[in-house]
């Protein structure tokens, strides 16, 4: 019985470690690959190995994708219309659900479990390790005409799923935008407003070759 009693502690402990922030590694912002070479070679990936992404791989595809890249005004490294900043990152892996504040370079717990199969039927997001989905809040462009939010919405969602093309080819790691999601279930695991519209998922991990 105590034995019994030990297990169910120790399984009520990892739970609870599971279940917080995880803090990022700084990005490595040393010269690395140009631009040039990163564009020769960014392409669109969809076979994957489940291996594991180092967190700072992550850490920089993240940061290429949302980062603040002028601390003093915090400005993205992507631009916004009127700079409204309307978009998140939400990153989903084999063990939970988070989003990423990119201001305490954190990954924000949302929930245990993993959901990557829930985004699509396409069989590379169960494999990947990570998942990254891009999500736009209306809200913040309510001082813009009805029919143009949308319309800008897109527009920099562009930008930051070109960013995390770039950032996969630099970092060696294989990305692909889709829009073929389960927005309905995406919705509910990533617990959402009314105002918040998921755009695209970008798987992200290593590529079989």
């Amino acid at each position: 019985m105590k034995y019994f009693f030990s297990i169910l502690c120790a399984i009520a402990f990892l739970g609870t470690a599971m279940a917080q922030d995880i803090e990022l590694p700084q990005p490595n912002l040393e010269p690395g690959m140009s631009l040039n070479e990163a564009l020769m070679i960014r392409k669109t990936d969809r076979n994957y190995i489940p291996e594991d992404v180092p967190l700072e791989q992550l850490s920089h595809v993240l940061w290429c994708a949302y980062g603040i890249n002028r601390p003093e005004s915090h400005r993205r490294t992507v631009p916004s219309a009127r700079n409204v900043q309307e978009m998140d990152l939400y990153v989903m892996s084999k063990t939970g659900v988070y989003r990423y504040d990119t201001e305490k370079n954190l990954l924000l717990f949302i929930k245990s479990g993993d959901f990557r199969s829930k985004i699509s039927s396409q069989e590379h997001f169960a494999v990947a390790p990570y998942a990254i989905v891009i999500v736009a809040d209306a809200k913040k462009l309510d001082s813009f005409p009805d029919d143009l939010i949308d319309f800008y919405m897109g527009v920099d969602c562009g930008y930051v799923s070109q960013d995390i093309y770039l950032a996969a080819a630099a970092d060696g790691l294989g990305t692909v935008a889709c829009g073929a999601i389960d927005r309905k279930a995406l919705t509910d695991i990533l617990n959402l407003s009314k105002t918040q519209k998921i755009m695209l998922a970008h798987p992200l991990g290593f590529v079989a070759r």
